[in-house]
């Protein structure tokens, strides 16, 4: 798609305007700049202005009338937050961004079918508190930050904390509504009908099912696509229940490959309920704000930290945990492994706790005030071996700086993890943010010819990632792309969707 001439979004802004009504929309330099860069490296560009949709139908025509002049539409779900990833940046100059932070309703907790329904301004601190005070609990992210869209971080397929409940790669994500590029309204799965969403929850409907319709899976093609097919205004999601007792374990080595054979057991056994792994960076960053509070902490843990949460519900719940506890110990015991109940430096704060919040700012950020994370889908064999490639390529190409953290997150009950390496810096130093910069570029490279899975490809990964597939799988993804998006005004230049079709 070529560059936009300015008359044609001053005609949309003014046909907006006129339904919508005045504080629907903005171009102020002050407001529209604030869209133009997120905190990752990605290059800035002033959208034309903003519009804030409050309902499904007036979407529908802003979708509509930005299609009749085709300009670029670019939805963001969490307002001017933390944006860490460059999705959210125009790469357009006349782009529009639909910020859809004033559609947040909780539209329905259901909790004898432990599902939530949800608008996309939905944040997880908002939501949290509602569900918890309904016995159930969040498929969460670990310490998502407190102005996070929910709906977001299950399209995007963040990794949650509970792999024994995750069932497949979609989850928790559900059922869905959808705005698509030519401007028509669908719902997936069960939701999609027969009758509206009043008259399916009146025959005893739950829009659980993720399935359909028929045999044709929507929401797996909308998962993931950056908004790249269409705008979704609400989604259920699987919710499990609060936990009535739960106790903690950590085990520490100095070789993270004594741990994997812990967490691996953990898991084919399906113990516990949270279960993480990190290095001593990132878990003084999860578990300490201040940098002095971080160093401290990081001198009395070893190299790699495993955690795992044991849960017990209903009336037999201290029976759960104990014969969790139990198992737990002759595993460790069977793999020379020491389990404590609590880490030296811990004392006055509680992990528990923040398994189960939010913070306002991201947790990554606390070490040096920014962080560039490096993430990607891998198994648990392999992960040792890209910890030794990181940690090369960074002490021999860049001295050992900047300083890396890793996350590492089982998924799927195991079949798979996320792995996240994190970069931090200062970002108001440009020397240590330049470093930052070229490093993460090298890594990204280095870690995708060693075969990590990137499997949200944002940014300059996705050039690099979809030269990597057939050139078939990016035709048939075209092909879909036109289907649902014909004008291509629906962030053109995300995945592989540039301007021109291959």
């Amino acid at each position: 798609m070529s560059q936009l001439a300015s008359p044609y979004s001053d005609r949309l802004f003014e046909e907006l305007r006129e339904l919508l009504g005045e504080d629907a929309l903005s171009r102020e330099p002050a407001i529209v700049n604030s869209y133009a860069e997120d905190d990752s490296f990605a290059s800035p560009t002033t959208p034309a202005f903003v519009v804030w949709p409050r309902s499904s139908e007036k979407l529908q025509e802003i979708v509509r009338r930005a299609g009749k002049y085709g300009i670029p539409l670019i939805p963001i779900s969490s307002g001017l937050g933390f944006r860490q990833h460059g999705d959210t940046v125009p790469t357009q100059a006349q782009s529009v961004i639909v910020d859809l932070s004033r559609m947040n309703r909780i539209l329905r907790i259901d909790v004898p079918n432990r599902v939530v329904m949800v608008e996309p301004g939905v944040t997880f601190s908002q939501l949290i508190p509602e569900v918890e005070k309904n016995g159930l609990r969040l498929m969460q992210p670990l310490l998502p930050r407190s102005g996070k869209s929910v709906l977001t971080s299950a399209l995007e397929r963040e990794p949650t904390i509970i792999p024994r409940f995750h069932w497949d790669t979609s989850d928790p994500l559900l059922c869905t509504e959808i705005v698509f590029g030519t401007g028509d309204l669908f719902r997936t799965g069960s939701a999609a009908g027969p009758g509206t969403i009043d008259e399916q929850l009146a025959a005893g409907s739950a829009q659980k099912n993720p399935m359909g319709p028929t045999q044709f899976n929507l929401f797996q093609t909308i998962q993931g696509a950056q908004g790249s097919l269409g705008i979704v205004t609400w989604v259920s999601l699987k919710c499990e229940l609060k936990p009535k007792l739960q106790k903690l374990f950590f085990a520490q080595a100095e070789d993270l490959g004594c741990l994997i054979p812990m967490a691996n057991e953990a898991l084919r056994m399906r113990l516990g309920d949270e279960l993480f792994l990190m290095s001593r960076q990132a878990f003084s960053s999860f578990a300490k704000e201040s940098s002095q509070e971080i160093g401290a902490l990081g001198q009395t843990l070893k190299e790699w930290v495993f955690l795992i949460c044991l849960g017990g519900r209903g009336q037999f719940a201290n029976e759960k945990v104990g014969y969790q506890e139990a198992d737990l110990a002759d595993m460790a015991k069977r793999l020379n492994i020491s389990l404590e109940p609590g880490l030296a430096g811990l004392e006055d704060c509680s992990i528990l706790d923040l398994l189960h919040t939010t913070k306002e700012t991201p947790w990554q950020y606390n070490a040096h005030g920014g962080c560039q994370s490096i993430f990607f889908i891998t198994t648990l064999d392999r992960v040792p071996s890209f910890v030794r490639k990181v940690k090369s390529t960074l002490k021999e190409a860049f001295g050992g700086k900047p300083e890396c953290g890793v996350y590492i997150q089982p998924q799927v009950q195991g079949c798979n993890c996320h792995l996240e390496f994190q970069l931090y810096y200062d970002p108001g130093d440009k020397e240590e943010s330049d470093n930052t910069r070229r490093a993460f570029n090298q890594l990204s490279q280095e870690l995708m010819d060693e075969g990590a899975f990137f499997s949200r490809p944002y940014g300059c990964w996705a050039p690099t990632m979809y030269s990597k597939v057939s050139p078939q799988v990016v035709q048939t993804l075209w092909k879909v792309k036109k289907i649902f998006d014909p004008g291509n005004i629906m962030k053109p230049g995300s995945l592989c969707f540039g301007e021109v079709d291959p």
